[in-house]
């Protein structure tokens, strides 16, 4: 046995490192791609005796994420009440993990403590990767997907589509007068209707279908497996939407909540900004059909006014 052997073995047993480099090397491998292998390898890879917090701390907050929970890592998880308070991400409360006894316990052993020192380094590096992808492919106000990731979805779905031979449907979307709400009411009241805009579709679409913010105050939504004729009924959901917001939600005078909508059909072979703007050209048809019909509507609403 070499000398580095010999200092390795005075303070690590040897199998012992040998199933953990396994372990972590298998983990490593699986979690590039898939989320439900981390979760699996959390909860089976870490000594449970002992080290269910609930327990040891006497702990009687049944809503926390950590109660009763599989991986009884508590101090990976979220919004854990700990000491009766709600704990932030693991990068927020790493600190306070570190001395609690509870953790203290796999810290006493040097092969254990080197184990979740490098598996606590992989899950904060997996959470940073989310949040910056999360950031890239998503609008921060509305939280729909946005133009950015549009244009990267969209080239590989209709490459699926297209193998398929899938037909997609394009509903572009715009809020009328919106301007005048920004004039009007600050553009604080802005960015707040455009975020009820965007809950208002995420909840009348499919889950398969995807809501994107394409520009200001424009929004497209991509149907799945949907014909063009049939997308109306997701235009007709989407209309009555409106109407109930502005019946239960609107709290801006002289405001009613308008969108304008056209929608394009995409098939095998089909150029796709050639479908987006006949959309787009719908929903500007859409909008000055409005706009004439207020303008028809004034004359008679003074007549009634005299009257």
């Amino acid at each position: 046995m070499s000398r580095a052997q010999k200092g390795v073995g005075e303070f690590l047993d040897i199998e012992t490192v040998r199933v953990m480099n396994r372990e972590l090397k298998s983990f490593l491998e699986h979690s590039l791609t898939t989320d439900a292998f981390w979760e699996k390898w959390t909860a089976d890879n870490v000594p449970t005796v002992g080290l269910r917090c609930w327990e040891i701390k006497n702990c009687k907050h049944t809503e926390c994420p950590a109660y009763l929970n599989a991986d009884t890592r508590c101090w990976l998880k979220a919004g854990t009440l700990c000491e009766g308070k709600i704990q932030g991400d693991f990068a927020n409360k790493f600190e306070s993990c570190f001395s609690c006894e509870v953790l203290g316990r796999i810290e006493s052993d040097a092969v254990r403590s080197l184990y979740e020192h490098i598996n606590i380094l992989i899950h904060h590096l997996k959470n940073r990767d989310a949040k910056i992808v999360s950031c890239a492919i998503t609008d921060q106000l509305t939280g729909v997907y946005n133009r950015l990731y549009f244009n990267e979805y969209m080239s590989k779905r209709l490459a699926q589509a297209e193998r398929s031979e899938e037909q997609l449907s394009l509903i572009m979307i715009d809020l009328d007068g919106f301007k005048g709400l920004n004039d009007t009411h600050g553009h604080r009241a802005g960015d707040e209707v455009l975020v009820e805009t965007a809950d208002l579709l995420l909840r009348v679409v499919r889950n398969s279908d995807l809501v994107f913010r394409y520009g200001g105050d424009e929004f497209l939504v991509v149907l799945a497996q949907v014909e063009c004729d049939k997308a109306q009924l997701v235009k007709q959901r989407i209309s009555r939407a409106v109407e109930q917001w502005n019946l239960e939600k609107n709290r801006y005078d002289q405001f009613r909540l308008s969108l304008s909508l056209g929608c394009s059909g995409w098939n095998k072979g089909d150029d796709l900004l050639t479908r987006i703007d006949e959309a787009d050209a719908q929903m500007y048809h859409e909008k000055r059909m409005k706009r004439e019909g207020e303008r028809r509507l004034q004359p008679q609403a003074r007549q009634l006014g005299h009257n």
